[in-house]
């Protein structure tokens, strides 16, 4: 696919998005996969891993179906929906993008942000990504069919069907409140 091609793929999923009424409950980023990143950071806050861009299945959510306004509250009260998803070059969410994922982000008045990303990876990129993740310390608290990993500010997930969730923020610098919202994510994410 051309880049002409793919612009105009991904302004035809913007417009029906739109016109499905994804604004009013948070907006959704999908579409095509950008140019090849280089390592940056996410947030300026934790350097993020090459993306590797491999391949996956589409998977679309509604922001407030992967988090709703509870879990985004508990995490910090003033966080709002950004009109356009953010997801930064070398990020997961890019990543997650490129394979036909979906990317949310939220900001409080103070600059808090969070970004959040879900996935479907075809195996080897599954496995590319789980092995990138897993030079992080690994968390157990999502039980025995979810492996996480956290880095820094940002939380990996991975389900036993193979789904790849990620969530990023400052505010995680409280493993407790990365946890709430990896929870979240972890009911969102498609099984089996």
């Amino acid at each position: 696919m051309n880049v002409r091609a793919a612009a105009f793929a991904g302004a035809v999923i913007a417009v029906f998005m739109l016109a499905a009424g994804c604004a009013a409950t948070g907006q959704t980023t999908t579409g095509t996969p950008p140019p090849r990143a280089t390592a940056g950071p996410a947030n300026g806050n934790a350097p993020s891993p090459a993306a590797t861009f491999g391949a996956g299945t589409a998977l679309q959510y509604d922001c407030s179906q992967l988090l709703d306004a509870i879990s985004v509250g508990q995490l910090d009260p003033g966080l709002v929906p950004d009109a356009t998803p953010k997801a930064p070059a070398g990020s997961s969410a890019e990543e997650a993008l490129a394979i036909l994922g979906t990317a949310c982000s939220w900001t409080a008045p103070d600059g808090a942000t969070l970004l959040v990303s879900a996935a479907a990876p075809d195996a080897a990129t599954l496995a590319t990504l789980m092995k990138t993740a897993s030079s992080g310390t690994a968390v157990t608290a999502f039980g025995s069919d979810v492996t996480a990993y956290q880095s820094g500010t940002e939380l990996q997930l991975f389900n036993a069907d193979g789904a790849w969730a990620t969530a990023d923020s400052p505010l995680f610098s409280d493993s407790t409140k990365a946890q709430g919202i990896g929870s979240a994510l972890v009911m969102a994410l498609p099984a089996g």
